[in-house]
């Protein structure tokens, strides 16, 4: 993104310069019979004013008199200038606003499209909320400015200088009168910009906090409720949503110092005129008459009303301003994970192989992985476990790429892992973690989501292997079973056996499974299991689990504790070591 807004709305200019030009010439036009109104207007009441000086004016003879007819084609003559003008303006803010709303468009698909090429540790410092306040207000707020940002000065200067040019032929005393909210205007942008700049980069902050204030209680409703903790989350969000309110009223405070003030100093600069007109006709100096009054008095309102409009607009442009940096720093935020432009793919059977990897988290000094060094050949089953913490789902993230490690520490096949472009791990891998999610849908869209073409009679073989397909059959709604807002009425049980048939689908060649079973029963262990490992036989499967019968079945098991590779082998092997894995295996048997 450009580094500065001006330097944005000048792209914007040049990109949309075709429909720019369309909107500065209608403009043009619309504000050229705009200014034409008066004039005839002056030239209508000298004409009437010097036939009407030969009788003497009374209402009903009036009406029905030569006048009236005279009258006629004047009123005609300002309908049509006005109605054109109307029917330009109309197809001129058409033309300016699509280009708001096509850059709205643009620029939350940018952004949308930069956060979703983001790793985790980007999603480990923006909350949700958050990141859905800058997604909505922030761009509302750009969208906003982008209106009057293209708008307001162009129908500023095409009004405001064939106005006051009529209005310097008119009256030059008038004219240099007018300019007073002119020069006025800008020194109170001076004065105000930067504080309506803070004010509003204040609310959008907040905003953004109470957003994701909001998005964590009610997506943990079910604990607040369970611990009976509804006052104090409820005190939480009142102090945050008064902080929303006092930096609210702060902006409010300095916008509604600035609008008024402007209407003020027009409404004096008003009441200026009619002074001065006052004592011209006192003292009969007769350098104006009625109808360059009366002309006069139309074109200064008219050349005002684009005055108020900047001084609306001045504002919202800082507000803007605010809400372009907010996201702007959105954008830039480097991306942590680096992909590389590159054919390569991933071959089926590919061996992976750690060589003294070690890993912490960001903002982190202790060690998740710590010189991990192993090699898994492809096609074979591989068991994970160890105790909560030892590094088995980081393994999984690291094999991902969600973070970033230096070169030469894994490789897939052959290559480097950052040989490869993100699209090959997307062929390749695919993952079922322990805590699925699940989209509020219907089953049938929840397991096809990774292959929207796939048919019923596809989605019910996976659902089989997950062991489902009978549970699914005993929802009213089959597989049309809407599941809730993440899975929420289905089971710890049924979620994951949905995210299973889910990753199933795929039939992928690397799978990274994360204690699957861990809420499931034994009996549908097994069944899945042997599923599974009919299925995918061929292929490599690398399964985190705590449980001693599915372990047992694995090619080789993989101990691990405190970020480290303590026991490694086929389970036979293991057991006759007497260590960690024959412990575990001794605890599940009594």
């Amino acid at each position: 993104m450009e580094p500065t807004l001006s330097r944005h709305i000048f792209h914007i200019l040049i990109k949309n310069r075709i429909e720019i030009m369309k909107g500065i010439f209608l403009i043009i036009l619309s504000n050229t019979l705009l200014i034409a109104n008066p004039l005839v207007l002056r030239q209508a009441v000298q004409t009437l004013d010097a036939s009407s000086q030969e009788e003497t004016f009374i209402l009903f003879t009036f009406l029905f008199s030569s006048h009236l007819r005279e009258i006629w084609p004047w009123a005609l003559l300002l309908l049509s200038l006005t109605t054109l003008s109307a029917f330009f303006k109309y197809h001129m803010r058409l033309a300016f606003l699509s280009v708001s709303r096509e850059e709205e468009r643009v620029m939350r698909s940018r952004l949308f499209v930069r956060i979703q090429r983001q790793s985790l540790a980007f999603f480990n410092a923006h909350g949700v909320g958050e990141l859905m306040s800058r997604l909505t207000n922030d761009i509302s707020a750009y969208r906003d400015m982008l209106g009057p940002g293209l708008l307001y000065p162009v129908y500023f200067l095409t009004l405001f200088i064939p106005g006051f040019a009529a209005l310097f032929y008119l009256s030059p005393l008038l004219a240099m009168i007018s300019l007073i909210p002119v020069v006025v205007i800008p020194l109170l942008n001076f004065a105000a910009r930067k504080k309506i700049y803070t004010a509003s980069m204040e609310v959008q902050e907040t905003l953004g906090q109470l957003s994701n204030l909001a998005q964590e209680e009610y997506s943990g409703i079910k604990i607040i409720k369970g611990y009976n903790a509804f006052q104090n989350m409820y005190k939480r969000f009142l102090a945050k949503a008064q902080q929303v309110s006092l930096a609210t009223l702060k902006l409010d405070i300095w916008e509604g110092l600035f609008y008024p003030f402007l209407i003020l100093v027009t409404r004096l600069v008003t009441l200026l005129l009619v002074i001065v007109f006052g004592l011209v006709t006192f003292y009969q100096w007769r350098i104006l008459n009625a109808g360059d009054f009366v002309a006069s008095m139309w074109i200064q309102s008219y050349i005002f009303v684009p005055i108020l409009m900047l001084g609306w607009a001045l504002p919202i442009y800082q507000q803007g301003r605010a809400a372009y940096d907010r996201l702007k720093a959105l954008h830039d935020e480097p991306l942590t994970v680096d992909e590389v432009k590159s054919h390569l793919k991933i071959s089926e059977n590919s061996s992976i192989t750690f060589n003294h990897l070690s890993f912490s988290y960001p903002g982190s000094d202790r060690l998740a992985l710590n010189d991990i060094c192993l090699s898994i050949h492809g096609g074979t089953f591989v068991g994970l476990t160890g105790p909560t913490g030892s590094g088995k789902t980081t393994l999984f993230k690291i094999l991902e790429r969600t973070y970033e490690i230096p070169r030469g520490m894994v490789s897939i096949g052959s290559h480097d892992i950052h040989d490869y472009p993100f699209d090959a791990f997307k062929e390749a891998m695919i993952s079922v973690e322990q805590l699925p999610f699940l989209f509020s849908k219907t089953i049938a869209e929840n397991v096809r989501f990774g292959k929207q073409e796939a048919t019923q009679e596809e989605i019910e073989n996976v659902a089989h292997l997950a062991d489902l397909h009978e549970t699914i059959l005993g929802f009213p709604e089959g597989y049309q079973t809407i599941v809730g807002e993440r899975g929420v009425t289905l089971s710890g049980g049924q979620k994951q056996r949905v995210a299973m048939a889910r990753s199933f689908l795929l039939n992928r060649f690397i799978l990274l499974l994360d204690d699957i079973f861990s809420n499931v029963d034994v009996k549908t262990e097994q069944r899945i299991l042997q599923a599974l490992m009919h299925r995918f036989r061929g292929k490599t499967v690398l399964l985190v689990s705590h449980r001693a019968s599915v372990l047992a079945k694995m090619d080789r098991v993989l101990y691990m504790k405190e970020g480290e590779i303590v026991e490694d082998g086929k389970p036979e092997e293991l057991l006759q070591k007497q260590s960690y894995f024959s412990a575990l295996m001794q605890l599940q048997s009594h």
